[in-house]
């Protein structure tokens, strides 16, 4: 179905719409504090529903219909659920402790508790992180017009990086915000039409939309699979990693996400902010419901309408095939004003964020530190135009990736994430334990880092070799089969190599011994992985070669960093005192300019 001419002037419409609050929201931005946290007096309900739709992205209303569609609902029962419970104490966790700081990022917390070096590469981590994340926003965002407009992938990840991009720069913190609390209200009124109009077209209407998604095994059938609670690498979701991953993961955005943390900043305490915690909360719960919901009606729309349905592993087209060719015009172009709503909120807030960061992390500590309010303004504009550039850069290398390996939305970040794995540890540390030291992050995030050089290996080459395989049978099995011991041995003896000048204690403290030290934990965390593939390729590969599942990784590395927290010394009392859990009601020792969050 071609979109009509109505369609596409609603989107029009849309993109100027973004534009004029960008440009309206520009006025009288002087100071950083103004054009990176709305002077610190953004209500909590704005921020709220700001921080929501910052985080419920393309990604979101393409993976999860898509996930759904082509497997199931396993992937996000456990994370929508326990995962969403926790986001709340994750945040009384962490985020007082920046309001007392008087921050504009996390990161400066990491200074008080350790030292600059640990601030500056926790702030680089997370930094490609949340830089990644934008990219892979404007890659499913490609998705999401391929399959509705059929526009090339390039020329929509184009259009709406300039687009982002200008409203941003023009508008700061408020535009984010305001303009996030308007597509709050456009994409749930476009999912609320939906999924009545979805409903109407379907057999049974909105029960038997669930009922014969469950019993064609669209549900959760994993959880009836013996294998879902096993810790095979070869099978694509396991239970137990799921469990960990719901913990995990609203503890790392809590502690570290700027995008989320800068908008909580952005009101007078952190009583407010945690106000604007609880409305994000349960206005993400709503929408969550929601997308599952329209995922398994789209799914069974297509059991009982098969004529055009898309294929076995196209789940990620399915939603907007259906948008593009079963809703009558102007419905088509409503709704896609309502994904861009979405798309707009997460691409404007990352980029603030990260602006945010470049200019206190980066720009005024290491390249400037004599900058005017006048100046912040003008260097965080500009870094949010580069920010911007850099994402539209890596969403074309995520296409690339994506049509190489035939991964889905789900599956096609794998290979990028591997400077975040420290993120989280650092933070943990440091507001749990007095031990906390530089040398154990610098340990980790090196080891980390190895270690994820090595579970990407895994991952593309065993895959890799797999799907030529499944495309010709007679060829060999490669890296999707058992592999030697060698390639394990090597990395091994090379890791104690070069850890051999740190073994000196006179060099040490020279540039050699913590070089050798990096470089030496890297070498071995890639090593370790090795091992972990080595052993299970061994043992499981027998009659089939197999590829690593997307979702599998084990938290050894994590556990071990834990236990050898406990061994550490007890640092100063000025390290830690007034900076964890143990003594927040303390006064922070040399601290000089830190607001109180008990205001």
């Amino acid at each position: 179905m071609t979109q009509s001419w109505i369609d596409y002037l609603i989107i029009v419409a849309y993109f100027v719409a973004v534009l004029g609050i960008g440009f309206y929201c520009s006025r009288g931005e002087k100071s950083s504090v103004n054009y990176l946290l709305g002077g610190r007096k953004m209500p909590a309900i704005a921020v709220g529903l700001a921080c929501m739709m910052a985080l419920l992205s393309s990604i979101s209303l393409v993976q999860v219909p898509g996930e759904i569609y082509n497997y199931g609902l396993t992937l996000f029962i456990i994370s929508g659920t326990l995962g969403m419970l926790l986001n709340i104490p994750a945040y009384l966790l962490f985020v007082r402790f920046y309001f007392r700081l008087g921050s504009f990022t996390p990161y400066e917390y990491l200074e008080y508790r350790y030292d600059s070096s640990v601030r500056a590469i926790v702030a680089i981590s997370a930094f490609y992180a949340r830089t990644m994340y934008l990219a892979m926003v404007l890659y499913t965002t490609a998705k999401i017009f391929e399959a509705s407009y059929h526009w090339a992938p390039w020329f929509s990840i184009l259009l709406v990086g300039v687009v982002g991009m200008i409203y941003t720069v023009k508008g700061g913190a408020k535009a984010v915000v305001w303009t996030d609390v308007l597509q709050f209200f456009v994409l749930f009124g476009s999912f609320v039409l939906l999924i009545i109009l979805v409903c109407t077209k379907i057999d049974g209407g909105a029960v038997e939309a669930v009922r014969c998604a469950f019993a064609n095994g669209h549900g959760v059938p994993q959880f009836s699979d013996p294998d879902f609670y096993s810790l095979s690498p070869y099978v694509r979701l396991l239970f137990f990693l799921m469990i960990w991953n719901a913990f995990i993961a609203p503890l790392t955005s809590a502690c570290s996400d700027q995008i989320t943390i800068q908008r909580y900043l952005s009101t007078k305490n952190w009583k407010e902010g945690f106000k604007a915690k609880l409305v994000a909360t349960g206005s993400a719960l709503i929408f969550t419901l929601m997308l599952w919901f329209t995922g398994l009606a789209i799914y069974t729309y297509y059991v009982q309408n098969p004529v055009g349905a898309p294929g076995a592993g196209e789940g990620d087209k399915a939603f907007f095939v259906f948008m593009a060719n079963h809703l009558p015009t102007p419905m088509p172009g409503l709704f896609m004003a309502g994904m861009l709503a979405a798309i707009m909120s997460t691409l404007s807030a990352g980029m603030n964020s990260m602006a945010t960061i470049w200019l206190k992390e980066f720009h005024v500590k290491f390249i400037n530190k004599k900058l005017d309010d006048a100046g912040e303004v003008r260097i965080s504009k500009l870094a949010t135009l580069w920010i911007g550039v850099f994402s539209i850069l890596l969403a074309l290398a995520l296409e690339v990736s994506g049509k190489w390996l035939s991964q889905s939305v789900s599956e096609v970040g794998t290979l990028f994430g591997l400077l975040g794995a420290a993120i989280l540890p650092a933070f943990l540390f440091a507001v749990l334990s007095s031990r906390a030291n530089s040398k154990l992050i610098w340990a980790y995030t090196a080891f980390a880092f190895g270690e994820g050089w090595g579970w990407n290996a895994w991952y593309a080459l065993s895959r890799s070799d797999w799907q030529a395989w499944v495309r010709d049978n007679s060829l060999p099995w490669g890296y999707a089969g058992k592999i030697g011991f060698s390639m394990v041995l090597w990395p091994l003896i090379i890791g104690l190599v070069i850890l051999i000048p740190y073994a000196f204690k006179k060099l040490r403290r020279m540039w050699i011994g913590k070089v050798s030290a990096l470089g030496g934990m890297a070498v071995l965390g890639y090593a370790e992985a090795i091992l972990i593939w080595y052993i299970y390729s061994n043992a499981l590969i027998t009659d089939a070669p197999q590829a690593r599942s997307f979702y599998f990784f084990l938290p050894i590395s994590l556990i071990g960093a834990f236990i050898v927290l406990l061994f550490c010394p007890k640092q100063p009392k000025e390290k830690y005192q007034g900076l964890t859990v143990w003594t927040l009601d303390e006064p922070i020792l040399n601290q000089n300019s830190a607001e109180s969050d008990e205001k």
